[in-house]
């Protein structure tokens, strides 16, 4: 991915260090791929400068593993795609280019409807975005309910408009929402709308 372009977005914190204080430069974090499954990094965050983006209140657990965002009135799989469990801990998180992304979703979809558990799908880069604790980094996501989310790069559905092999993403790592080539493969986290 063309970083130094100019065309990529990047939020940026202004992390203070001080005596006693660890240094949660989002650049001291290591970029982790998709592939294998990344351990839960440890995640630095600054709540004494930067106020929450999303807070905790902000959401529930639902009876299914699933959590509800009461903001946006989205629904989350609590695991990214691939692992399981209460504490994602089972299974790996599967790395798909762009194109795998969609057609796994469909397949998934139309699994779901026969079940009742359809509706899940990619989310836009906004809902996705959505997601980010700007005061962490490393990951960049409220750890109370992805207790065991990674440092990872995350596919939204949301195509570049300016390159057409390039799709938006985040990047969990840092909290950037950036763009890529298709072809690499990222790790998904699929959403619902409430019903």
């Amino acid at each position: 991915m063309p970083r130094g372009n100019g065309r990529h977005i990047r939020l940026v914190r202004d992390w203070a260090g001080g005596p006693g204080k660890s240094d949660p430069n989002p650049a001291s974090v290591p970029p982790l791929s998709a592939a294998p499954a990344p351990a839960p990094a440890a995640q630095g965050c600054n709540s004494e400068q930067i106020p929450a983006s999303a807070p905790a209140s902000r959401y529930r657990q639902q009876d299914d593993g699933s959590v509800a965002d009461t903001e946006t009135g989205l629904i989350w799989r609590a695991c990214l795609e691939g692992s399981a469990g209460a504490a994602c801990d089972r299974g790996e998180p599967l790395a798909l280019n762009w194109a795998e992304a969609l057609t796994y979703v469909a397949a998934l979809d139309r699994k779901g409807a026969a079940t009742g558990d359809g509706d899940w799908r990619l989310p836009n880069i906004r809902e996705l975005g959505s997601l980010l604790e700007l005061q962490c980094a490393g990951p960049a996501i409220n750890r109370v309910l992805f207790s065991s989310a990674a440092s990872t790069d995350v596919w939204s559905s949301s195509p570049a408009n300016f390159h057409t092999h390039y799709s938006w993403y985040v990047d969990f790592a840092t909290g950037a929402l950036t763009y890529g080539e298709r072809e690499k493969p990222k790790a998904i986290r699929l959403v619902r709308d409430a019903r």
